[in-house]
């Protein structure tokens, strides 16, 4: 009983203000008159303030409402104010986007039922293809272009100065770029300050925002990459900064990258996945994906993986550094030095590519042929582009060695060459010798190099082997004599690397003479031996010693 006599009593006072107000002077009267039709009293006999300023319009708005009431927690007068005002965020929203505006007093829709007022939206709150509405039971506008998904209470409202992301994200929902720069875009409406430079611009219906240079999202006047990321970061801890820059320079030792080779690359600012949301999408092309590889971007290690830029060599899978750590990188830091087998196991770089590097092994020259996908080889066939010098035997080594001491140079020349006792002995007895650079058991092994004996080592039916330095059982130094006799010397395995007379003496191979069975020890060399001199010491013929045949002339 008591809800029912407080509802009844709230009409009867409606009531009287709706009678009162519509017995107003020049309410009902006809609105032709030109002293009642004035601009400065038209609608504002019911509601609104004639002594306003403005228009007709402007004068005719709450406050006052229709009970004449001027504050706004009364759903008459509410948040008209701030609607129909200019202010620093926002242009003066006219009263037809929110009424329709009638032509006269008794225009249906206007006067023909009681409060609230009827909600008819326009063109503004509409934009978007959406559908707002105001639910008069919490006082707000739902679904409206003008405050998004936000409800504002038009009862309570809040002035001008809400922050930004009030009505909209800061930044909004993807598709929306995820900064909040936003000056960078629409910096024909606010500053970098967040301060609206022109607030008639905002809320109206249009998006107002300058595209077509990446630049003005990311990068700066040097390029379009980062710093500045999207974020505004410029610190290379930043994971949207990290080494963009490296990448595009080329660093030290690096052909410069295109954006293209991690990124799709759009041609608008709104194209499919470019401005979706962070982070950006890492898409590999070109030489990261060369050889097989199969890149990977993983954001939470903020690594590439399996990329043929930071791990080129076959069966030599190597992590990639870290994106957003500064580090240089060296020869080492992506492929071995040398790489991994099969890759010839030399550090002599520049042997093989001297397209790419400096004579000492380190400098790249030319760096648009370097992790560009492509082994760049500049081999012209030459034994001498990795070893040797006045001939393809060391000294130098494949490690650029030159001392004797040193496995890959030893007694090579000793042999090459001959002495004024031992005739030369060719490479492909110790060797295979290839025909080219790349053929099976020349380069796809790690060093030192294999042995391979033959000819001369084998006779007399030897079975030699390199161990430890030295050639043991070979028939060349006098381990394995003729018909199984033994040769007396006192040195048949020398050591290779000590290359200084004392390991090949006469004595050494063989005994001098040598021993039983062979001739009178008192018997002269040259007697049976016919390149050798008088004096049994020089020979005639070093080319027919130490060659597998016992060359003799009985006298």
């Amino acid at each position: 009983m008591n809800e029912r006599r407080a509802r009844l009593s709230l009409c009867l006072v409606v009531l009287a203000a709706v009678i009162g107000a519509l017995a107003m002077p020049g309410c009902l009267k006809r609105r032709d008159d030109p002293k009642t039709d004035a601009e400065v009293t038209r609608c504002t006999s019911c509601h609104g303030d004639a002594n306003r300023s403005g228009d007709y319009l402007r004068r005719a708005a709450p406050p006052k409402d229709l009970m004449q009431q001027s504050t706004p927690g009364y759903p008459g007068v509410g948040a008209h104010e701030i609607h129909l005002n200019a202010s620093s965020t926002h242009a003066a929203v006219a009263c037809n986007e929110c009424h329709v505006i009638p032509d006269a007093v008794d225009s249906p829709g206007h006067a023909d039922d009681g409060p609230p007022g009827d909600v008819v939206f326009g063109a503004l709150a509409q934009e978007g293809y959406r559908s707002p509405s105001y639910d008069p039971a919490t006082r707000t506008c739902q679904s409206s272009y003008c405050h998004r998904d936000a409800w504002a209470v038009w009862t309570e409202p809040r002035g001008s100065n809400q922050a930004c992301g009030t009505c909209h994200g800061l930044p909004p929902a993807a598709p929306h770029p995820q900064s909040d720069r936003c000056d960078v875009c629409h910096g024909q409406v606010i500053d970098a300050n967040r301060h609206f430079i022109a607030p008639e611009r905002h809320v109206d219906g249009v998006v107002d925002y300058v595209a077509g240079d990446c630049k003005i999202c990311h990068g700066s006047d040097k390029n379009a990459a980062p710093p500045l990321d999207t974020l505004g970061n410029a610190n290379f801890s930043a994971i949207g900064v990290g080494a963009h820059q490296v990448h595009l320079s080329g660093g030290m030792n690096s052909r410069p990258l295109q954006c293209k080779e991690c990124h799709v690359v759009p041609e608008h600012v709104d194209d499919a996945t470019h401005i979706d949301g962070l982070p950006a999408e890492v898409i590999f092309t070109g030489a990261a994906l060369a050889k097989d590889h199969s890149p990977a971007w993983v954001e939470s290690h903020a690594t590439c993986g399996g990329t043929y830029c930071h791990s080129p060599s076959p069966g030599e899978m190597r992590d990639s550094p870290v994106w957003t750590q500064d580090k240089q990188l060296d020869c080492s830091s992506c492929h071995g030095l040398p790489p991994a087998l099969p890759h010839p196991q030399s550090s002599n770089c520049v042997s093989c590519h001297s397209a790419v590097i400096a004579s000492d092994n380190r400098s790249i020259i030319n760096k648009s042929l370097h992790v560009n996908g492509v082994v760049n080889l500049s081999v012209n066939g030459s034994c001498t582009n990795c070893h040797g010098g006045a001939n393809p035997a060391p000294p130098l080594d494949t490690t650029g060695n030159s001392q004797t001491a040193a496995p890959g140079v030893g007694a090579h020349q000793t042999h090459v060459r001959g002495t004024e006792r031992s005739r030369a002995v060719p490479c492909n007895e110790c060797h295979l010798v290839p025909q080219k650079v790349l053929d099976p058991g020349h380069l796809d092994s790690a060093l030192p190099a294999e042995l391979t004996f033959s000819g001369v080592a084998l006779a007399q039916g030897a079975m030699p082997e390199y161990v430890n330095g030295t050639c043991q059982s070979t028939s060349c130094h006098g381990a394995i004599f003729p018909n199984g006799d033994p040769s007396g010397g006192t040195n048949t395995a020398p050591t290779w690397t000590r290359v200084d007379g004392s390991e090949a003496a006469c004595g050494s191979c063989h005994g001098y003479p040598p021993p039983p069975p062979h001739p009178n020890p008192g018997n002269p060399c040259h007697n049976c031996h016919a390149n050798m001199a008088d004096d049994d010491l020089t020979f005639t013929h070093p080319e027919l010693h130490v060659d597998g045949i016992v060359t003799f002339q009985l006298q």
